[in-house]
C-alpha cells in the first residue's frame, strides 16, 4: 500500500541559486539581492515561505499524532528547497549566519536583521562621501566618474540621487579653478 504522506515532486517548485538567484549576497549588496529574491519568489508564488504568510501545517492529522499530515510534508520539502536556494545565494562569509535556520522564514529574518541596518549605514556613508569628495588633483573626468560611481552605488542600495541633487554635489566639490562654472 502506498503511503499517503508522500508528496510528489510535481507539487514542489524547484529553486536553484545560480539560475534563480544569480546575484550572490555580500555584505554590501543586500538591497539589490533582496529585491532579486523577492521578485523570483513572487514569480513562483512562494514569497509566503519567507515572509511568514504561508504557515507551517500541523505535522499530524489527528490529536493522537499517529497519522502524518501530507500537507506538512509538502510544505516542509518546499521550505527546505527555498532554504537551500537562499543558502546557495549567499557568499561564503554569510552562509554560516543562516546555516542553522530551521525554515526559510527564519533564514530570511536573520538576513534582514543582519543586513538591512548595514545597508542603511552604507547609504549614509555613500551620501557623506558625495558631500566630501573634492576634485583635488584628479582630472575632471576621473572626478565625475567617481561621483557617478557613488551615485550608482546609492541607486543599487535603493536610494537613487536625482540629477538636480547630483549637480549640486558635483558643483560644491569643485575647487576655485571652476568658480565661474559654479556661479553660472
Amino acid at each position: 500500500m502506498a503511503s499517503q504522506s508522500s508528496a510528489t515532486s510535481n507539487d514542489l517548485i524547484q529553486q536553484n541559486a545560480p539560475s534563480n538567484f544569480p546575484i550572490k549576497l555580500t555584505p554590501t549588496n543586500f538591497p539589490i539581492w533582496k529585491r532579486q529574491v523577492q521578485a523570483t519568489l513572487i514569480g513562483f508564488n512562494l514569497l509566503g515561505y519567507i515572509d511568514g504568510f504561508v504557515k507551517e501545517p500541523a505535522k499530524f492529522n489527528y490529536a493522537e499524532q499517529t497519522t502524518p499530515n501530507p500537507a506538512h510534508l509538502t510544505w516542509f520539502r518546499q521550505d527546505q528547497i527555498i532554504t537551500n536556494a537562499l543558502l546557495g545565494s549567499c557568499s561564503d562569509t554569510i552562509q554560516p549566519l543562516i546555516s542553522f535556520a530551521p525554515t526559510a522564514c527564519d533564514a530570511w529574518q536573520q538576513l534582514v536583521a543582519s543586513y538591512a541596518s548595514a545597508s542603511r549605514g552604507r547609504i549614509i556613508s555613500l551620501k557623506a562621501k558625495l558631500t566630501k569628495n573634492p576634485k583635488g588633483d584628479r582630472s575632471v573626468t576621473a572626478f565625475l566618474t567617481d561621483m557617478r560611481s557613488i551615485a550608482d552605488h546609492l541607486a543599487l542600495a535603493q536610494c537613487p540621487i536625482s540629477d538636480e541633487d547630483m549637480v549640486v554635489y558635483v558643483l560644491t566639490q569643485l575647487d576655485d579653478e571652476y568658480i565661474s562654472i559654479v556661479y553660472a
